[in-house]
């Protein structure tokens, strides 16, 4: 006699076989960017001396402006988008399309900050460093914004509408 599975009930998140690839590309995608934004970090930490010299502004003469400190606000920022964005990929693996849209904005604002980035003629390192996340940040809303991504988001409510 052939076994069968029990349907998941409404109050259950849905199983990792019920997510389709784009999904979980996205999220993998998501995951190496909180890593990759961690190597970052330790990198601008570590050439702080390089990169204040390119983004700070120059001392001329007498002047009394100070180089601009930029590690703690980098290492804050950091902290707050990677906390944010693991949370959010865990209600997007849960189905919720907002957290769908909330991962696709941070998505599109490190593109915006790459692009940036790269306009302030950065060292070789972090021009390459921009690059390669702004790449990697359009792949990854590709699948975040992917059919089979909305159709995941969109069955689960569905099926709450429906147990409802």
């Amino acid at each position: 006699m052939p076994e069968t599975e029990a349907a998941p009930s409404a109050s259950q998140a849905p199983t990792s076989q019920a997510r389709p690839p784009a999904v979980m590309i996205a999220c993998w995608l998501l995951w190496f960017q909180i890593a990759a934004g961690l190597l970052v970090c330790t990198l601008v930490v570590t050439q702080r001396d390089d990169l204040g010299s390119v983004w700070s502004p120059m001392q001329v003469g007498d002047s009394t402006v100070q180089p601009v400190e930029f590690v703690p606000v980098i290492l804050v920022l950091y902290g707050v988008t990677a906390v944010l964005s693991a949370t959010l990929i865990a209600l997007f693996m849960a189905a919720h399309n907002w957290a769908r849209h909330s991962l696709a904005s941070i998505v599109a604002g490190v593109i915006v900050v790459a692009v940036a980035t790269v306009r302030t003629d950065p060292p070789i390192m972090v021009d390459g460093i921009a690059i390669a996340a702004a790449v990697i940040s359009a792949v990854t809303l590709v699948f975040l914004w992917h059919p089979q991504s909305r159709q995941f988001v969109r069955d689960a409510d569905r099926e709450s509408a429906a147990d409802s």
